[in-house]
């Protein structure tokens, strides 16, 4: 690997940390309710938690832009480096930049939907399939199995790598979706001990 090949994965690794580490769900709630969504709930930044606290709306715009923010991401990347391997750097690291923000004292969410967001940059179409597959598989987990839905989060985001390989999804992408799953695996144990109403 070249000099600025090595430049360029790390200027991929810092856009795509930067990009995912914006609070959105935190400003959200701040400006929606004047409270921080860290201390409500799951204590995520994410969609769900801000659905929660703010109301559906406000879940779903989160969710919209954290996604957007992850496909910024890996568009970023591409556009800077022509690298696909460099989209897949930013991509993971748009992921760990939303569960871990510098910008919240390293809190976050657990990064479902930034990595959807860099996987539909990556292969948009497939990665529409993948979301449904995932959103069906979990809902069956929960409501016909009545699985814990951290167990069941847990094992959604183990099958993310797979399932994108199997709906041809190009290795990078592949790549991108089991790093990405595993830092959205890790930022979910600790709710496996959490009780849901």
């Amino acid at each position: 690997m070249g000099l600025g090949a090595l430049k360029g994965l790390v200027l991929a690794a810092g856009t795509g940390y930067l990009l995912g580490a914006v609070p959105t769900g935190y400003l959200v709630c701040r400006f929606l309710r004047g409270v921080d969504v860290r201390k409500v709930g799951s204590g995520h930044t994410g969609g769900s938690n801000v659905g929660r606290v703010a109301g559906l709306p406000a879940g779903v715009a989160t969710a919209v832009i954290d996604a957007l923010l992850g496909l910024a991401a890996v568009a970023a990347a591409t556009w800077l480096t022509g690298d696909p391997w460099a989209a897949t750097v930013a991509g993971v690291m748009a992921v760990v930049g939303h569960n871990w923000s510098v910008f919240i004292g390293f809190g976050g969410g657990i990064g479902l939907t930034s990595l959807l967001g860099g996987l539909f940059g990556v292969s948009p179409l497939r990665t529409v399939a993948a979301g449904l597959l995932m959103l069906a598989f979990w809902l069956a987990l929960v409501k016909l199995l009545h699985i814990h839905r951290a167990r069941a989060t847990i094992v959604a985001l183990a099958i993310v790598g797979p399932l994108v390989w199997v709906l041809g999804v190009p290795l990078h992408g592949v790549v991108l979706g089991v790093l990405g799953g595993l830092a959205a695996i890790i930022k979910t144990l600790p709710d496996l001990r959490r009780e849901y109403a």
